[in-house]
């Protein structure tokens, strides 16, 4: 039970995780002008987890899909600024050796106000100088797409749980 637990908590942590780079070939974005306010319009997640401890590894799968999307990202020039506001609720199921449950998360930030860079197809934001990027999957006059994809390794009580989480963002401009 002990292992479920700490499961439900690894995914719950995976669900906060900003952005890291992932390597595919996005649309370009070289042309198009980032700046302005963005709204949330989807969040969708998927991702496993594997838990090893006291000589047992239980692996895990879970999808999530947001609800009650209500956040916006506004860019600024100069300085080039990212002000995160609002939230999001995800529904997140979670299959362990072939039996699901699902769980609402609710009340979610998108992330933290900082800095932010385009780089080629890379977005990358930076927050007390921890610097995270996501992939530009789309970026229009209306339209923007993300991809972000982490993996996080922790160690906690005999317990190592490594996630792997890739959120795919939709917004459009305002």
């Amino acid at each position: 039970m002990k292992i479920i637990k700490l499961f439900l908590f690894t995914a719950f942590l995976a669900l906060t995780i900003s952005c890291s780079k992932d390597d595919d070939n996005p649309t370009t974005a070289n042309n198009v002008n980032i700046v302005g306010v963005w709204k949330g319009t989807t969040v969708d997640y998927t991702g496993s987890t594997t838990t090893s401890g006291q000589g047992q590894t239980i692996s895990a799968d879970y999808v999530g899909e947001a609800y009650d999307v209500d956040y916006t990202l506004t860019f600024t020039e100069n300085p080039k600024k990212v002000i995160s506001d609002g939230s999001y609720s995800i529904e997140l199921t979670t299959t362990i050796n072939g039996q699901s449950t699902t769980q609402n998360v609710e009340g979610l930030e998108f992330l933290s106000s900082g800095d932010w860079n385009i780089n080629g197809d890379t977005l990358s934001i930076t927050v007390d100088n921890e610097t995270d990027d996501a992939t530009i999957m789309e970026l229009t006059d209306t339209t923007m797409l993300l991809k972000a994809v982490e993996t996080q390794t922790m160690t906690q009580g005999g317990f190592t749980v490594t996630s792997t989480t890739q959120v795919i963002l939709g917004f459009t401009k305002q």
